[in-house]
């Protein structure tokens, strides 16, 4: 699960603005390969919270996890649904409460640890240090998803072929960070007011981000110097500090890093932006 990992990421990336670019060492992959499509497994309705699923699922009701994790996934080739509903977590302010939530929870929306050809869709995850955590899955599809008011709405760490689509991050420190993870494809999300950034690459290559909104946040797009090949192509990505930010103004040669007909006011270095 790795939370040392992801804590010690969001604290990374603060420092963006800082010369020196964010190093953090490889985890291998250790997934394999397997069918895309989610098998017609046995519907699991009503989870608790902190349960390890095996079969699909369908949220017939709101969880609230004051204490524990929301969904662990546990099997290969499942798709969660959340059906229209919502997995809260510890820092969501309760409606009663006379201070805010402080955003310090080690807890997880829904982990995908090591496991391949899974979905997630149509819901919202709040209130978590990661709305949604994968490590070493591969074939990973987020779907129809709001993450939002978690410490990372979607992180990604020694994984491989994920998907985040038609989905809404919002009000988190960080919106979509990837970790050492390959081929992650972001394509028609919308991301804003993201603390410190809205997307993130680190150590992660061959990246496909294109056709997202990305709006009010430190950084919009931040690639670090140990991520290469990445395309980063037909975003609106503005009123961000940096829109976009390709390892602190290394010349996108450097990486191989691909920039076109991205709407911005702002990069580092300058000339990524369209007319600017």
């Amino acid at each position: 699960m790795n939370r040392t990992l992801m804590a010690y990421m969001l604290a990374a990336i603060v420092s963006f603005s800082a010369v020196a670019g964010i190093t953090i060492q490889p985890i291998p992959l250790s997934a394999q390969t397997q069918s895309v499509t989610p098998q017609n497994a046995p519907l699991a309705t009503s989870p608790s919270c902190g349960q390890v699923v095996t079969t699909n699922v369908v949220l017939t009701a709101n969880l609230i996890c004051a204490e524990t994790d929301g969904i662990i996934v546990g099997a290969d080739s499942i798709k969660i649904d959340l059906n229209g509903h919502t997995i809260t977590g510890p820092d969501v302010t309760a409606d009663d409460a006379t201070t805010p939530a402080v955003k310090d929870s080690s807890k997880v929306g829904i982990m995908v640890p090591n496991h391949n050809n899974v979905q997630i869709v149509d819901g919202t995850i709040e209130g978590f240090q990661a709305g949604v955590l994968c490590t070493g899955c591969q074939n990973l599809e987020i779907s129809g998803v709001t993450s939002k008011d978690n410490q990372i709405g979607i992180f990604s760490t020694g994984a491989s072929v994920m998907k985040v689509k038609l989905s809404t991050i919002m009000n988190n420190q960080i919106g979509i960070a990837a970790h050492s993870t390959q081929q992650m494809e972001d394509a028609n999300n919308i991301v804003f007011n993201n603390d410190l950034a809205g997307i993130t690459l680190v150590n992660s290559d061959n990246a496909h981000i294109s056709l997202n909104s990305i709006t009010e946040s430190q950084n919009g797009i931040y690639v670090d110097n140990q991520s290469n090949d990445n395309f980063v192509f037909f975003n609106n990505v503005l009123m961000n500090t940096i829109d976009i930010n390709n390892a602190n103004g290394l010349p996108v040669n450097t990486n191989n890093n691909q920039y076109d007909q991205n709407n911005c006011m702002t990069s580092n270095p300058s000339g990524i932006c369209i007319g600017k």
